[in-house]
């Protein structure tokens, strides 16, 4: 049994205490602290981790001190702009930590978590459920035993339209920064972050780390009344020179994906949420189901389980959450974020809130998606405005220009 302390038990920190509430029955764990902020908005889960046994603190700080030494791992489903801070003083008070995704808003707020990890003998895993799903490594190990060929390009897009209540549900959603911490929250930093992680990982040369990214380049725009960017294309250039493609907008009429194509020369694999097929260059044919919903949830804590008892055993760590860091500091540094023209926008009520769509968008990136382009270099996109190439082999400080 091992023992553990959470932070936060509102929002997505719902599922952190779901996950643990299910641990704690099934006697895989020993819940020792909570931070909850909301006590009287979360009076009943309050009461129940109380009857379990379960400690309740309104300071996480007073939390990691009280059980300093005593608790094995730390769960921070927190903010963005919280994670590195809270994840650096968790393994000061000795606990390993499971952070939410991204690991951290900056490469050098990950670098920092990274020295701090090593200098205290503690892990960091990063919540990333794709990464502990059976399909994930069964693509990962047909691509590096080049079943489908040399591998050519992998491409992920993802229409995922939000409404303007997705973007007042907490004080950081849509935000650079708040009080000069970054935060660049996006669909490819947070929403959709699991898949531009996945084509790090699925590009690295070795079967459990991502690739080395040598150069990223970006098209940034926006339609919703935010700071940051909700519509984007994005090409990391990793070694030994494949690109890997990334379209997303929040700003679509439709709901489709997310869908990756790892394209070889002698063959292909498809995945969606629910399911991947792998057309092999030996001319067969295979497919496999995904991993979803508890069962992941419940993989990824057996693996945090394993990680404590055995420091070799696999978890999603900073390493590899920090390649898709990484690519979207350096996306952000490509482009600015282009806000487009009214007239490019429609704005109508829809569940009680308010839809943007911009103009076109779900043909124009399933158009550049299967045409492996950025919007700038399609004939039929007059607004789009090519980005910067950033290389990333040397990049260790957001933004580099102030290094």
């Amino acid at each position: 049994m091992i023992t553990a302390c959470l932070i936060g038990v509102s929002g997505f920190g719902n599922v952190h205490y779901q996950d643990l509430m299910r641990a704690v029955e099934r006697d895989e764990v020993r819940l020792l602290g909570a931070t909850v902020i909301n006590q009287e908005e979360e009076a009943e889960k309050c009461q129940r981790l109380r009857a379990i046994g379960c400690r309740i603190f309104t300071d996480f700080t007073q939390m990691l001190e009280q059980f300093r030494g005593q608790c094995d791992v730390c769960f921070i489903p927190t903010g963005i702009l919280l994670h590195a801070p809270m994840t650096l003083a968790a393994l000061r008070a000795g606990a390993n930590v499971f952070v939410e995704k991204p690991a951290a808003a900056t490469i050098q707020d990950v670098l920092a978590m990274r020295a701090c990890s090593e200098e205290v003998g503690r892990f960091v895993a990063v919540g990333f459920q794709t990464m502990y799903a059976h399909e994930t490594f069964w693509m990962k190990r047909a691509i590096l035993e080049q079943q489908i060929g040399k591998l050519q390009s992998i491409k992920c897009y993802a229409l995922w339209p939000r409404l303007d209540e997705y973007y007042t549900r907490n004080s950081w959603a849509g935000r650079l920064q708040i009080h000069d911490a970054w935060v660049l929250d996006s669909p490819f930093s947070n929403a959709v972050s699991h898949q531009l992680n996945m084509l790090c990982f699925l590009a690295g040369s070795e079967l459990t780390r991502s690739a080395i990214l040598r150069s990223v380049e970006a098209e940034l725009y926006r339609g919703h009344e935010i700071e940051s960017t909700d519509t984007a294309c994005i090409r990391v250039t990793a070694e030994p020179g494949v690109p890997l493609y990334f379209y997303v907008t929040h700003c679509s009429v439709q709901l489709a994906g997310p869908e990756i194509i790892v394209r070889g020369d002698r063959g292909s694999i498809h995945w969606t949420t629910d399911h991947v097929e792998i057309t092999r260059a030996d001319g067969t044919h295979e497919e496999m189901d995904c991993d979803t919903g508890l069962q992941l949830r419940d993989r990824l804590m057996q693996h945090l389980y394993r990680k404590v008892a055995d420091p070799q055993s696999f978890v999603c760590d900073l390493d590899i959450a920090g390649a898709h860091v990484l690519a979207f500091d350096g996306a952000y540094e490509s482009s600015p974020i282009h806000q487009l023209e009214p007239a490019l926008l429609s704005r109508f009520e829809e569940s009680g809130s308010i839809k943007t769509v911009i103009e076109g968008i779900d043909d124009i990136i399933k158009q550049a998606f299967t045409q492996e382009k950025l919007f700038s270099e399609l004939e039929t996109v007059p607004w789009a405005r090519p980005g910067k190439v950033i290389p990333l082999s040397s990049y260790t400080h957001f933004p580099s220009f102030e290094q």
